[in-house]
């Protein structure tokens, strides 16, 4: 019974893997997309601020997608949540948060708390670094 769980598991994580492929593949499209309409808009082979910011926001949102690909990869590879790829990701999409923050739309508490958001998962980021921390998710099959 736990070799069928253990199947089916395997078989759930390679569709999830061949979704985010799918996924970046589409968001990598769109991106190079976006930045043929941006150079070809009057003026051309120019684009200004609000262009640049959110072509940012769109490599950022890309760049999470292949962080949780590689966060997939170990977890099929080593069956061990990598807690620094987790964190990692929140911190690149906090920091994408950041850069396209439009501050008409936002107040200052809000922006104090992703700074504070900012700070905690630099910190925890620094602490698993420093610890080279990783959390099995699967305990060790026992021997017969």
């Amino acid at each position: 019974m736990l070799g069928f769980i253990r199947s089916v598991e395997k078989l759930i994580i390679w569709g999830i893997l061949i979704v985010m492929l799918t996924i970046i593949l589409l968001a990598f499209i769109d991106i190079v997309y976006e930045i043929k309409q941006k150079i070809i808009e009057e003026p051309i082979f120019i684009i200004d601020a609000n262009g640049l910011m959110s072509l940012f926001s769109l490599f950022l949102v890309l760049l999470i997608g292949l962080e949780l690909l590689e966060t997939i990869k170990a977890y099929l590879k080593d069956d061990i949540v990598h807690v620094e790829f987790i964190i990692l990701i929140a911190i690149i999409a906090i920091a994408r948060k950041a850069i396209v923050w439009d501050f008409n739309k936002y107040s200052t508490e809000e922006l104090i708390s992703v700074a504070i958001m900012t700070v905690a998962l630099g910190i925890t980021y620094f602490l698993i670094k420093k610890a080279d921390f990783k959390i099995k998710l699967k305990k060790e099959e026992k021997q017969h």
